[in-house]
């Protein structure tokens, strides 16, 4: 598509200026050696002449004189055929294909030629203007040149007033409308009709070499739900039913029945479960300031009397392992006084 671009309107077919050149025919090579003793004889005479004469020549040249001609013009073909085969495998003849592929895509892209028969487009109101003061500008300057005269146009229409160029724009709306209704006659015409025939067969013709050229495939389209018959559906739904016997369809209807009795399962309870703690956050982000300070402050009244109770329990402990060492010791006491 890169290549195709650089295309312009009137681009020529690309040449391979480094493939090997086609080798002459026996016709030409006899040309070649007749032409000056001809063009001896028919001093001065054009080229269309000369060639006219090498022709009645050839054709009346028997087979033992044509023959050295085409025996060397068949040797110079097979010298060619083996040239050629060892250039089709460069990167130079890959370049000139893809070059060649991108000029016949782009020659698909030609506009259609126009209408010769439609009515002339009407023109512009500077148009008209420069047409009736060209000739005076070429009178008062006959040696200037054909840019210069339309430069000078056009500084004579910036220069004009408002008023004076309303004539001229009056000029071309008027010729306009006669150009509109002319066109909307000849668009009822014959004419007209097998020029749009004949434009929309070209537009097809080049989409197709295009679509060929690019390997795009056409893909067959499945009809739609709205073109398909509803007798086809009726036929398919029938045949359905004469498949499916009574008591399958019984089984059927009895396992919907089970389902619909079933508890639900794990996984849907699991799903519950979540969607219900979803909604408890939704509603704790939804409550207000005043609530959330409350709340804070009774988590901290819980946690104050959570370490005062932890305090006096650890202050009750200590008291008793106090009362459990004095017994001890007042047990080992008596125990001493005894034994003495």
């Amino acid at each position: 598509m890169e290549i195709e671009h650089t295309f312009g309107k009137r681009s020529k077919k690309p040449a391979d200026d480094n493939a090997p050149k086609r080798p002459l025919s026996a016709y030409f090579l006899f040309a070649n050696k007749m032409r000056p003793q001809v063009m001896k004889k028919h001093e001065g005479s054009s080229m269309a002449i000369v060639g006219k004469e090498i022709s009645v020549l050839w054709k009346k040249a028997s087979s033992s004189d044509k023959a050295p001609f085409e025996k060397k013009a068949t040797a110079d073909k097979k010298t060619y055929a083996s040239k050629m085969e060892k250039y089709q495998k460069t990167a130079n003849y890959k370049k000139h294909q893809m070059r060649m592929l991108a000029w016949k895509i782009h020659e698909t892209k030609k506009p259609f030629r126009k209408d010769e028969d439609a009515p002339k487009r009407s023109l512009s109101a500077y148009m008209i203007y420069a047409a009736s003061v060209r000739k005076q500008i070429v009178s008062e300057n006959p040696d200037i040149a054909v840019s210069e005269v339309m430069k000078e146009q056009s500084v004579m229409w910036k220069a004009l007033g408002n008023s004076e160029r309303q004539k001229w724009v009056d000029k071309a709306a008027a010729e306009k409308k006669k150009y509109d209704t002319k066109l909307a006659r000849y668009m009822k015409t014959a004419d007209y009709q097998k020029y749009v025939e004949e434009r929309d067969a070209y537009k097809l013709e080049m989409k197709e070499k295009r679509n060929k050229l690019m390997g795009i495939k056409k893909r067959a389209r499945t009809p739609t739900k709205a073109q398909k018959s509803p007798s086809k559906k009726k036929a398919k739904r029938s045949a359905r039913r004469s498949r499916t016997p009574k008591s399958s369809k019984s089984r059927s209807v009895s396992r919907r029945r089970r389902s619909a009795k079933s508890p639900k399962s794990p996984k849907r309870r699991s799903r519950q479960r979540r969607s219900e703690k979803r909604k408890a956050s939704k509603r704790r982000s939804r409550t207000p300031k005043a609530s959330k300070s409350r709340s804070k402050s009774r988590s901290k009244s819980r946690s104050k009397s959570r370490r005062s109770s932890t305090s006096r329990s650890r202050s009750a402990k200590r008291r008793s392992a106090s009362r459990s060492k004095s017994r001890r010791r007042s047990s080992s006491r008596r125990s001493k006084k005894a034994s003495e």
